[in-house]
């Protein structure tokens, strides 16, 4: 794990930029953090000097300098973000003009809309009917409300200041105003236009919502009985457009196009056709964070993969989680987010030591070995989080992963071709998978409920799972030692 560590620069940064979110976001020490960024510059510039260099005992300079530099920037970034969501209005009714900036989300007996308001973000909430439903991103609204604001952590780390519930007949579509083209609203109304051609394609409702989740990423239409189901059968990552996903059509574009060779111009060539085909995709969906996500690991790799570079995996997964990071620090408290990135270092990790166990060589039984072992190390990166965050643990996620995961690869192949070809059955391939899952879920016993554990108890069972990983793959006795440690301190804690 240290050799990772030292070997995969980004991880480090990432690390030491996470440090500075999560002790930031408990204890706001600011001015401190200034100081900290101001001490790291001459640290750094110190740790060049050719007598530093050449003595060891000094490198530690270097590390500590970047550490306090990484660690301050992320603490004054996290205290900016979230003073910028601090709501600037007046806690009174009053005549508001906001814009719509995404999807609404259904809720039973309103429609909530995110909307932008002075240059802050907010959520209304419009009671159900026609005009309310058939409002859409971008659009202008004069609203008559309170807007109260929030204190509950989660939606202050998604930038929502205040949100207000707004009556029968106290709002109205304004004028949309003459601005510039924005992408995200470009990208939403492409999304919707394709809905609306998949919903003629695919007329059953189950179907349509399990299909538009997979395609498009988008949710809204699934209800409680269809998420229960692909939870738990522990296939809910396939309803949230992921690296999975991109892993199937970046799979699929590399065989279409591997007529251009692996020579350095056909590599080259081949990931300028790919990658921007990919970020299609991306804008076809509507651009969502996680998309965007997923995009950006996989063109990482992409890129380094036309070059040649000997870029190490997990070091590209650093990279990603860096730079997001960076963009907005409260992407870390984002459930996506931990349970992506945990499911991509597990998989690069954890994965080559399984799949060496055993070397079938019939190609069939060697697809299904590693398929089941990629399955296997997503599992242990993510389970602790999963039970955390839901509360259940699918034991069957092996057989649902070997029936989902090719389902999910011919879904993504005909679902975008039966929106040209009608006589493709789009319909009852979705019905077939979703009928699948639900025999799945039938099996008893087959799932482990009602897991509520403590932030410490996560933390806890994710350093059992890396040590008992350690414990398997280096064969050292301290690493069961540290194992069986560990397992104590959370049974006394």
């Amino acid at each position: 794990m240290t050799k990772i560590i030292n070997q995969a620069v980004f991880v480090r940064l990432s690390l030491f930029y996470i440090a500075g979110i999560i002790v930031q976001t408990h204890w706001d020490l600011y001015p401190l953090w200034i100081y900290a960024g101001i001490l790291s510059i001459p640290l750094i510039a110190l740790s060049f000097l050719p007598t530093v260099v050449r003595l060891y005992s000094w490198r530690w300079l270097f590390g500590f300098g970047l550490f306090l530099l990484c660690f301050s920037s992320a603490a004054i970034l996290s205290r900016n973000r979230w003073n910028a969501s601090e709501w600037q209005g007046r806690a009174e009714e009053r005549i508001y003009r906001v814009q719509i900036l995404d999807e609404p989300a259904k809720k039973p007996k309103t429609l909530m809309f995110r909307v932008g308001i002075g240059g802050q973000k907010a959520l209304i909430y419009l009671p159900i009917d026609s005009l309310a439903a058939a409002l859409r991103p971008s659009d202008w609204l004069i609203i008559k409300a309170c807007f109260e604001k929030t204190d509950q952590m989660f939606l202050r780390k998604e930038g929502i200041a205040a949100r207000a519930f707004v009556r029968k007949n106290h709002w109205e579509k304004a004028d949309n105003r003459a601005e510039g083209f924005n992408l995200r609203f470009a990208a939403l109304q492409c999304r919707q236009a394709l809905l609306n051609r998949l919903r003629e394609t695919v007329p059953d409702e189950k179907s349509f919502a399990v299909g538009a989740a997979i395609l498009l990423g988008y949710t809204q239409d699934l209800d409680k009985d269809l998420r229960q189901t692909f939870a738990a059968t522990g296939a809910s990552h396939v309803l949230a457009i992921s690296g999975l996903h991109f892993s199937i059509i970046y799979g699929i574009l590399y065989f279409l196009f591997s007529f251009l060779g692996n020579h350095k111009k056909g590599r080259i060539v081949r990931q300028a056709i790919i990658l921007p085909l990919l970020w299609f995709f991306v804008f076809l969906t509507g651009m969502g964070a996680s998309v965007i996500r997923a995009a950006v690991m996989i063109s990482l790799w992409g890129a380094g993969n036309a070059f040649l570079y000997k870029s190490f995996g997990i070091n590209t997964v650093g990279a990603a989680a860096f730079f997001m990071l960076l963009y907005n620090p409260f992407n870390l408290y984002d459930v996506g987010f931990q349970l992506s990135f945990s499911a991509v270092a597990a998989i690069i990790l954890i994965n080559p030591h399984l799949v060496k166990l055993c070397e079938p060589r019939n190609p069939a039984i060697r697809y299904v070995w590693e398929l089941s072992c990629v399955s296997t190390s997503a599992q242990l990166g993510t389970a602790p989080l999963s039970m955390y965050y839901f509360h259940q643990f699918p034991l069957l996620f092996l057989v649902t992963n070997l029936f989902a995961i090719p389902a999910t690869t011919v879904i993504l192949c005909l679902t975008p071709l039966s929106l040209l070809l009608q006589w493709l059955p789009a319909n009852r391939l979705l019905n077939l998978f979703i009928v699948g899952l639900e025999k799945i879920e039938a099996i008893p016993n087959q799932l482990i409920e009602n897991v509520f554990l403590s932030e410490a108890d996560a933390v806890y069972i994710t350093c059992h799972v890396i040590l008992f990983v350690l414990l398997m793959v280096k064969k050292r006795m301290y690493y069961l030692y540290l194992l069986l440690l560990s397992i104590l301190l959370q049974v006394i804690g």
